[in-house]
C-alpha cells in the first residue's frame, strides 16, 4: 500500500475537524478538550508540560502555547513542583472541575464515532500497527 502517510493525515484531520465541531458548543477548543480530559485521567499523578508533549506528541513551544491559553480561559494553573520547583506542575481549576462531565462525554463520544463498526480485533490490529509507525518514525 502507497500513500497510506495521506490516509493518516486526513485521519488526524478528520478527527480533529469532529471535535472542533463538538467543542463550538463549548467553553473550549477541541484540543484544549482533550488536555483537559487527559489532566482528569491523571490528576492522582502529577503532571508537567512534558507529559503532555509526550502524550499528545506535542512540539514544547505547542504545548507552551496550549497551556498559556488554558491558564488565559482559567482552565489550568501551574504552580512550582513539589520536588523541583522550576518544574510547574499543571493542575486544573475549580473552573475546569465543573466541565468534567461534558469533557468526558465529547471524549467519550469521540472515541465511539471513531470506533464504531470496528472489531475489537481490528482494534487491536490498528493500535499495533499505529505504534510500530511511530517507532519506526522515531528511528529515523
Amino acid at each position: 500500500m502507497k500513500g497510506i502517510y495521506k490516509y493518516v493525515t486526513q485521519l488526524a484531520n478528520a478527527q480533529r475537524r469532529l471535535i472542533d465541531r463538538l467543542a463550538k458548543e463549548r467553553a473550549y477548543s477541541g484540543t484544549q478538550g482533550k488536555v483537559i480530559h487527559y489532566l482528569f485521567e491523571h490528576r492522582d499523578k502529577t503532571v508537567y508540560q512534558k507529559d503532555i508533549e509526550r502524550d499528545f506528541g506535542m512540539r514544547p513551544a505547542t504545548a507552551t502555547e496550549l497551556i498559556k491559553t488554558l491558564e488565559k480561559l482559567e482552565l489550568v494553573r501551574r504552580i512550582p513542583g513539589e520536588k523541583d520547583a522550576r518544574f510547574k506542575e499543571i493542575i486544573l481549576t475549580e473552573k475546569a472541575e465543573n466541565l468534567q462531565k461534558s469533557v468526558s462525554d465529547d471524549m467519550e463520544w469521540l472515541e465511539r464515532c471513531m470506533m464504531k463498526g470496528l472489531s475489537e480485533e481490528e482494534l487491536a490490529v490498528w493500535e499495533k500497527v499505529t505504534l510500530k509507525m511511530m517507532d519506526n518514525m522515531r528511528e529515523e
